[in-house]
């Protein structure tokens, strides 16, 4: 998530910060499943009023990631593993069709951001930051949606990675770290190798792939558990 711009924000521009950024602190696990968020806390942290943040509160409410009860407060949802493989199945059949819904061109700026996702993808290979492999996360699903055309398809993706990334993060540290970060950069250069050729299409077949991947690794610890 990028940081606010220099300027004074509109009004627009502060509630979009606030939504990423309570958005991403559950994805991470920073606000577990069953917090209460503290809503003064985060007015004042903010700067505004309880009112705009009531509203991106509701906005993550329809989202399913918290839940507000009149008299109790907003909690953090519980994570749902019922519905995980569903919503990995439409994920992977979003990125197939990146190449025919309207895809957008691919620019300099997109290569670049890849190549230095690829730099901070090798340098978690040598020390494990659970953290910063998560932000590395957010940062591609953000480049991903960029290069989406489509409107609704750009938001039904952006909906579903913030839906399940939190359960990714909780199998995380389980997981063969060294191997996770591998098929990560294998990932990452494929994804590179397809925005050198300006090919849309490609791009999320590679990203199709290692979902399949994912959701593998992930379905196989719950059959386990």
């Amino acid at each position: 998530m990028e940081a606010m711009k220099p300027g004074k924000p509109s009004a627009d521009q502060r509630q979009r910060y606030m939504y990423e950024s309570i958005r991403q602190r559950i994805g991470m696990l920073h606000y577990p499943p069953g917090m209460m968020i503290n809503e003064m806390q985060l007015a004042n942290e903010f700067g505004v009023s309880r009112t705009p943040l009531r509203r991106v509160l509701q906005q993550l409410s329809y989202e399913g990631l918290v839940e507000i009860r009149n008299g109790v407060g907003t909690r953090v949802t519980d994570i749902d593993m019922k519905t995980f493989k569903d919503i990995y199945d439409l994920r992977i059949l979003l990125a197939e069709t990146m190449g025919s819904l309207s895809p957008n061109w691919v620019t300099e700026r997109h290569r670049k951001k890849l190549g230095e996702m690829i730099a901070r993808a090798k340098d978690l290979r040598e020390r494990k930051n659970i953290d910063g492999y998560a932000n590395l996360s957010n940062d591609l699903e953000a480049l991903i949606c960029d290069l989406i055309g489509s409107k609704p398809a750009r938001e039904m993706t952006d909906l579903l990675y913030y839906q399940v990334a939190r359960i990714w993060c909780t199998f995380l540290p389980n997981l063969d770290w060294g191997g996770v970060i591998g098929e990560t950069l294998d990932e990452l250069k494929g994804l590179s190798e397809a925005l050198v050729s300006n090919d849309v299409g490609e791009f999320g077949k590679v990203r199709a792939t290692y979902l399949r991947l994912m959701l593998k690794k992930v379905s196989r610890y719950i059959s386990s558990d």
